[in-house]
């Protein structure tokens, strides 16, 4: 069973894939995203080797490689020895090295060079008709996973939409029964009649909720800066295990804004200053260092102020 993956480009970037207790992690520390892990253990077992390169051409290929290739290293758990068919001294062992070049001319196949090996090669999956580059990606933040919440609303125990713009607009939901759960507002205090469709829907948004992308093309002022004065709303979700999600949101602002807070640094801000309605950052579970954008749209429901659940009169 592979254990991990390290991945790196030759100008010294790379990226370190972890199994710890069935689950992938990127750096040892950030859940990776399933499909690609599947993707990229796939592609490991799949890889042939299909031929050799002819020696007229393994000069110009192995220069080639020299800028393009990804290094690729394998870790299993394996045994030291086997002696009569029983395994001794099993430990994570490195037990695979190659550098994946860059594609054929045909695009169905790929440059490589196997540990061990002087001379390059190509090699392929049989029945796939396409190179292999894109799944070994050095780049950190390509494997995160994408997703913010993925709880079922019969996982569903607490959840508290705090509103920091309009705090009267804030509400606690808390599960009562298997698909009833009791409304409460920003005093806690229980809500008898409000709109029970609504608020089931809204509950049930919470099994797939994920982020656009991951910001890493931004000033640590500006960060800084929309960290402490743009923070709008937070979502803290609790499952029946007791497991926390954490959602801080962020208004993101129109260049023409984001201009002005370069000269007055957000202290002189008008109150119906002009913020981006398509898309917001988040941080997740109060890790600062990983800011992602969203769009609105697809948090339409959670969203949406504890007015919205109101029974109309």
């Amino acid at each position: 069973m592979v254990t991990k993956v390290f991945i790196a480009d030759m100008n010294g970037e790379h990226v370190l894939l972890t199994r710890r207790d069935s689950v992938w992690y990127v750096q040892d520390s950030i859940v990776a995203m399933p499909e690609k892990i599947n993707e990229l253990l796939a592609t490991i077992r799949n890889v042939t080797l299909q031929q050799t390169v002819a020696k007229t051409a393994q000069s110009n290929i192995n220069k080639m490689m020299s800028v393009n290739a990804v290094k690729v290293e394998i870790y299993q758990t394996a045994p030291k020895f086997r002696l009569f068919g029983i395994n001794f001294f099993n430990k994570e062992r490195l037990v695979k090295t190659y550098y994946m070049g860059p594609a054929t001319m045909d695009n169905v196949a790929n440059f490589a060079i196997l540990e061990g090996m002087d001379e390059p090669c190509i090699v392929h999956i049989p029945g796939f008709r396409g190179f292999l580059t894109p799944t070994y990606s050095f780049k950190e933040t390509e494997w995160y996973n994408c997703d913010l919440f993925s709880t079922k609303i019969t996982r569903i125990q607490m959840l508290k939409v705090e509103d920091f713009e309009n705090p009267q607009e804030s509400y606690y939901v808390e599960k009562a029964g298997a698909r009833f759960f009791n409304l409460f507002d920003a005093n806690h205090q229980q809500i008898m009649d409000y709109d029970t469709v609504k608020l089931l829907d809204m509950l049930a948004e919470y099994r797939d909720k994920n982020y656009e992308v991951f910001v890493t093309s931004m000033e640590k002022s500006e960060k800084d800066s929309i960290l402490k004065f743009n923070h709008f709303k937070t979502i803290t979700l609790v499952d029946v295990n007791g497991k926390e999600t954490r959602l801080d949101m962020y208004r993101k602002l129109t260049p023409d804004m984001m201009y002005l807070d370069a000269i007055v640094g957000g202290e002189a801000r008008a109150e119906n200053e002009p913020y981006n309605r398509d898309k917001f950052y988040a941080v997740l579970n109060g890790k600062k260092s990983n800011l992602v954008q969203c769009q609105y749209f697809h948090f339409d429901r959670q969203n949406q102020p504890l007015s919205y659940f109101l029974k109309q009169q």
